[in-house]
């Protein structure tokens, strides 16, 4: 009995050993749908925040990228969607081109934050 009760004993600690190998699970990453008039939205941030339309402005609009930063507030959750921009002038002569590239964070639809790099979260 003593060669059984040893092998049984032997086989619950194997069996808890492996149990408690196995990795915690993962945090499932929620990601909210990209925005689809992503560009309307930033030329309209843009025509909101001047003082006046700058008729030698081109913005080029890039397409949504997937974005690692929080977009759910305190509460956290998922995660939304990066467009880079870049906004350009031109002097008057056109000799001189000024870009500054923009960081659009959307969440679904709606700009959730404007960053001047993309490793910045808003």
């Amino acid at each position: 009995m003593t060669k059984t009760a040893a092998a049984i004993l032997a086989a619950c600690l194997l069996v808890a050993g492996c149990a408690s190998d196995q990795p915690a699970p993962r945090e499932r990453i929620v990601r909210s749908i990209p925005p689809r008039n992503h560009e309307s939205a930033v030329t309209n941030y843009f025509d909101a925040t001047a003082k006046t339309i700058d008729p030698n402005r081109e913005l080029v609009i890039g397409t949504p990228q997937r974005g690692a930063c929080p977009m759910g507030g305190s509460r956290g959750g998922y995660v939304g969607w990066v467009v880079p921009v870049e906004y350009k002038t031109r002097t008057k002569d056109s000799t001189t081109v000024t870009v500054t590239r923009y960081f659009f964070w959307f969440s679904d639809e709606v700009i959730r934050g404007v960053t001047r790099r993309m490793e910045v979260c808003p």
